[in-house]
């Protein structure tokens, strides 16, 4: 975990962050989404994709870089309304972290997490969620590591089932180490 650097990325790095954005996808969700998902993506498109991220400030985007400052993973979330058991409540929807496989294992994840965490609980928000792949298990396993609890009914995404992981005080997530 030493040497990592983890930073607010800004417009300037849609093109890094799109290309990084693309990279995990093929490593990560390999044998997980359809092959003619993978030849549909598109650098060009991901990267109009995270420049409106910016435009719109539709939350907020951490790079992490490693000690050659090199962009290895990030981390998007934005606010959210979501209701749950019949209330209406303010959170944050976590809408990435992504990280590139050699950079996987050493902490990365967890701080990217609880950056995003950090950040939502400054912003007045009490809870946090997310969508996972139901197959993507690695995946899942770290989210329930975070004491993340499944929730709700299966979504699809691109034809792939969805699973919703949440956390209802943004401090237990912000806090785990």
């Amino acid at each position: 975990m030493s040497g990592f650097l983890i930073r607010a990325a800004a417009v300037a790095d849609a093109q890094t962050i799109a290309a990084l954005n693309l990279a995990c996808w093929r490593e990560t969700y390999a044998g997980l989404l359809p092959a003619e998902t993978f030849a549909s993506l598109a650098l060009d498109e991901r990267v109009d994709h995270w420049r409106g991220v910016f435009g719109a400030g539709a939350g907020r985007v951490a790079l992490a870089l490693d000690p050659a400052g090199e962009a290895v993973g990030f981390s998007h979330w934005r606010e959210h309304e979501l209701i749950l058991g019949g209330r209406l409540g303010r959170g944050g929807e976590i809408c990435a972290i992504y990280l590139r496989r050699a950079a996987q294992g050493q902490g990365l994840g967890r701080r990217l997490a609880r950056r995003a965490a950090e950040e939502m609980r400054a912003s007045g928000l009490k809870w946090a969620s997310l969508l996972v792949l139901r197959d993507n298990l690695p995946a899942r396993r770290f989210y329930e590591a975070m004491d993340g609890r499944r929730f709700g009914r299966e979504l699809f995404w691109r034809g792939v089932p969805q699973v919703a992981y949440g956390w209802r005080d943004v401090d237990r997530l912000a806090a785990h180490q």
